[in-house]
């Protein structure tokens, strides 16, 4: 190999040397701060090829995606100074390259602050709810309350927090019988409440509905009475026109009335006086003795 050949490929290989270090390329889940002798120059969050001073200039990248930060269990305190165990995990994302170099370093660094911080401000809002109302209130209302307090904190660090979920809230295997009997208690104590004022409330419809059939029937007697009574009077009145226009047709048609209702039953057998009033349409049909 001559020289010029030796020459060249020194040069060549020198120029690949000098364009991988002046170049830099980020995939489209990545971004990454430009610093010169440590200083920030500049944001780059576009996917690429980039370049850069090979001499002053460095980067640090960071991942754009969400991350998981799934948490140990914790023990917290409720405002009862009852104690719960809670398992919780939290999704994040780089929000500020930047903010997040200059305070924690790199994403390693952002979740060994985002821990504490989280773990902190779950036993501050557990700890003013009382138990009850820790395992069986709106679990949303507390997820909600420690994001919020979770992502002020987050914040600084130029980390967003895009969701923070309960797991799970146990209690210690020591305290669950006697707190589930004292909640079983409180229950039992509503049930029979509720029961009572059920049963009051079902006497005193019962007694509304009693009175209110009392003055119904009562009405309703009171207008039969009148009815029947009117109806008596203008039967009478019949009868008396009737009686006044033919005495005798009315004194057969009673008769005939009266042993209607006496023969109704198929019974023909009565023990009477031949000469009873009862019998003269019988022996005579002008009904004249």
């Amino acid at each position: 190999m001559n020289m010029k050949a030796i020459i060249a490929l020194i040069i060549v290989g020198g120029g690949m040397v000098l364009f991988g270090a002046a170049t830099y390329q980020l995939k489209e889940t990545e971004q990454a701060i430009v610093l010169r002798f440590g200083e920030w120059q500049r944001t780059v969050d576009q996917a690429g090829l980039h370049f850069k001073n090979p001499i002053t200039e460095s980067i640090v990248v960071f991942d754009k995606r969400t991350r998981l930060l799934d948490m140990k269990e914790i023990t917290v305190f409720t405002l009862d100074q009852k104690r719960m165990n809670v398992d919780a995990f939290t999704e994040y994302r780089v929000k500020d390259p930047l903010r997040v170099y200059q305070t924690v370093g790199n994403e390693f660094g952002a979740e060994a602050r985002l821990t504490p911080i989280a773990e902190s401000n779950l036993r501050k809002v557990f700890g003013v709810q009382e138990l009850e109302a820790a395992l069986s209130g709106e679990r949303s209302v507390l997820r909600q309350n420690i994001r919020e307090a979770v992502t002020e904190e987050a914040t600084a660090l130029g980390i967003e927090i895009v969701d923070l979920r309960i797991k799970r809230t146990d209690l210690p295997e020591e305290n669950s019988a006697p707190i589930f009997q004292s909640m079983i208690a409180d229950r039992n104590q509503v049930a029979r409440e509720t029961r009572a004022r059920g049963q009051e409330e079902a006497v005193r419809i019962t007694s509304k509905a009693e009175r209110d059939r009392t003055v119904i029937l009562a009405e309703a007697t009171r207008d039969s009475e009148k009815l029947r009574g009117e109806g008596d009077a203008i039967a009478s009145k019949i009868y008396a026109d009737a009686y006044s226009r033919d005495p005798e047709f009315y004194s057969f048609y009673r008769s005939m009335e009266v042993y209607k209702n006496a023969m109704k039953n198929n019974d023909t057998s009565m023990v009477l006086s031949p000469d009873s009033e009862f019998f003269k349409y019988f022996e005579n049909m002008g009904g004249r003795n």
